[in-house]
């Protein structure tokens, strides 16, 4: 039986009151595109099974479970399920720009040596306001094709919810190993090895930022930093097939270790965690000792010395001198 040229996989837990916000997103794109969305219940103790049994588009799919068995088996579930040509991952709390299909497929059409498409995206609030219409700031304004993998081992700045992959990309990294604290960046890693990519500049979707974020709770408990870690130490003990690639990562080894220590450390300093963010900054500085002579992070570590509160303070204090 064949199957649609599209799959948006979406796993469900405890977004109900975003989930109607994204499934509309997606019933509504553009192009008169054949698609199936896939909503796998993880377990859910809100409404969201009942949003779901709502909708009587016979193109939404529902897989029900009722034990909660956590984000990336949901999302390999979800991902096992997908029959269509092209793949599509989206949190329910996201949401998807009416273009986005006629934006992306085209481009997988035309260029088969690209496995994954992507695009600008916009911030949200909780209630949908857009704070921030093009969050983009890796490309300059630009469309971008090639390989992104130097540059995605320091930052992780492909945003989910714009991606479109080939059913073959996304399997050839399928499962993702249980016990990561993300599946996105995993993604885009593995995937970049085998793999061109094009970044379209438009805002292909929107991405909310609010108190309940996967992200959020992750780079608090610390789990966040033992995945990158382990899926960077994973990715430097083994050999990309393309010489002039895997003489790119090495050359890069120190920047990328550095830069995402940085991250770390950034994260746990904006949630007072001191003794995380000193540990993290001086990890950043044993890869890359010129990391100390950005201001920011030399005063940013120093603080991490300090009780939060003299810090607060001190930062009033030169505020109100300065004006």
């Amino acid at each position: 039986m064949t199957g649609p040229l599209i799959s948006f996989v979406m796993p469900c837990y405890d977004y109900g009151r975003y989930l109607r916000d994204c499934i509309d997103s997606i019933l509504s794109q553009e192009g008169g595109y054949d698609f199936e969305v896939i909503a796998v219940n993880d377990g859910s103790p809100d409404d969201t099974i009942d949003i779901l049994r709502s909708y009587t588009d016979p193109r939404l799919k529902i897989i029900d479970r009722r034990e909660n068995k956590g984000h990336i088996f949901t999302v390999n579930e979800g991902l096992s399920a997908a029959r269509g040509k092209y793949v599509v991952r989206i949190d329910p709390d996201d949401r998807y720009r009416q273009g986005f299909l006629m934006k992306t497929v085209p481009l997988l059409e035309e260029y088969p040596q690209v496995g994954l498409v992507y695009g600008n995206i916009a911030l949200i609030d909780a209630d949908g306001t857009v704070n921030l219409e093009r969050a983009d700031d890796q490309h300059g304004g630009r469309d971008f094709q090639g390989n992104e993998l130097v540059a995605l081992l320091k930052k992780n700045f492909i945003c989910a919810p714009t991606v479109i992959a080939r059913r073959e990309a996304w399997m050839s990294a399928w499962p993702v190993p249980e016990g990561l604290a993300f599946n996105d960046w995993y993604f885009n890693i593995m995937l970049a090895r085998k793999w061109d990519y094009h970044y379209c500049d438009e805002v292909l979707a929107d991405y909310r930022v609010h108190g309940s974020n996967w992200h959020s709770k992750v780079s608090k408990d610390g789990s966040e930093e033992k995945s990158v870690i382990w899926l960077l130490n994973k990715i430097y003990s083994e050999t990309e097939t393309d010489p002039a690639l895997e003489q790119a990562k090495q050359a890069a080894k120190a920047d990328v270790y550095a830069e995402q220590y940085l991250d770390f450390a950034t994260k746990y300093f904006g949630h007072s965690m001191n003794a995380e963010a000193r540990r993290c900054y001086s990890e950043a500085f044993r890869w890359q000792p010129s990391i100390l002579t950005k201001p920011r992070v030399f005063r940013h570590l120093l603080a991490t010395c300090i009780p939060r509160s003299w810090y607060e303070s001190a930062k009033r204090f030169l505020k109100i001198n300065r004006t």
